[in-house]
């Protein structure tokens, strides 16, 4: 955050080459105070939690990273020299005459208090679970409202001769490896590499581990519908084909969706594609095992069209 080239507070920059910290202040007996280099510098390709604070009444600043104290500044002429904060803009990515990070940042908060160091490492505990979700990814989709897995129980829909489909259900509270694990594939027929980053509002599919079908969704034509609220049947089957696309929002309270990737713990909506986006569905009308009833229904506002996702089984299948 500058108002200029001399008043820097606060200023966290990497520094040329070694993308090692460079943390900064201004102060008022020099425009530029910090740490340079606490460390040996960050890797490519990995993310980091990165904390910095600070506090003119306790005259000092701290680095962390992921949780780790490496660093401070402390002032020692306690009585006379004080830190110059400001209210200019803050610069995110770039600084005021630069041409900026190279990287993704996500996740940036700004206290207004400094936050002591069993604050920062509970952050970091907190934002480390939530891992980025690849292609490849082994995942478990929990209804919001009711907690249960999104699964089968082999039972089928008959949608005629040599046409048939097995039911998507909620069911359990309790994570059944079996039949709740699905595997995050791209949309039907565009190429993807396992291990990219899922962004938000792509089209992806489901691929369902115990039974390699796809999770599928249709139109409500010729009766096509579940069997106790009379909605879009949403199946697994083993047909790949545009059927099985669905649109993937995060779900974001102030600006309805969000963009960004998906990531472990999520709260997202589906929406079918093919059958013009009505999003995936399920509340507490049971089946006759007791299970919930899983349709395509709605705009995804409603609290049964949100999913919470669970990355027990992040990793690229081989």
């Amino acid at each position: 955050m500058r108002t200029g080239d001399f008043i820097r507070t606060p200023l966290l920059q990497l520094t040329k080459n070694k993308s090692a910290l460079h943390a900064r202040f201004t102060a008022n007996w020099s425009s530029d105070v910090g740490v340079y280099e606490p460390d040996d510098g960050l890797l490519l390709n990995r993310w980091y939690h990165i904390a910095y604070t600070l506090s003119d009444p306790e005259k000092r600043l701290d680095i962390y990273i992921d949780g780790e104290w490496i660093g401070f500044y402390g002032i020692s002429k306690i009585k006379v020299q004080k830190v110059i904060f400001n209210d200019g803009p803050l610069y995110i990515g770039r600084a005021h005459s630069y041409l900026g990070f190279n990287g993704e940042i996500s996740n940036v908060r700004y206290f207004n208090w400094r936050l002591s160091p069993e604050e920062v490492i509970e952050d970091y505990f907190d934002e480390s679970q939530k891992k980025p979700i690849v292609y490849g990814s082994k995942i478990a989709l929990a209804h919001v409202s009711t907690g249960k897995y999104l699964s089968t129980k082999g039972i089928k829909y008959d949608l005629g001769r040599n046409v048939q489909h097995y039911m998507a259900i909620c069911d359990g509270q309790e994570l059944d490896l079996k039949n709740d694990v699905w595997t995050i594939i791209g949309a039907n027929g565009i190429s993807i590499k396992e291990g990219d980053p899922v962004s938000l509002n792509n089209i992806i599919g489901f691929k369902h581990q115990a039974t390699g079908c796809y999770l599928n969704s249709h139109g409500t034509n010729y009766g096509r519908v579940t069997p106790m609220s009379k909605q879009q049947q949403v199946t697994m089957c083993s047909d790949r084909d545009s059927n099985n696309d669905w649109v993937i929002r995060r779900y974001n309270s102030t600006t309805s969706y969000d963009i960004g990737h998906l990531m472990n713990g999520d709260i997202i909506s589906l929406f079918h594609i093919k059958t013009n986006k009505p999003a995936l569905y399920s509340n507490a009308i049971l089946l006759g095992d007791g299970s919930q009833e899983v349709s395509c229904y709605g705009d995804g506002s409603d609290k049964n069209n949100k999913l919470f996702y669970n990355n027990t089984f992040s990793g690229v299948l081989n």
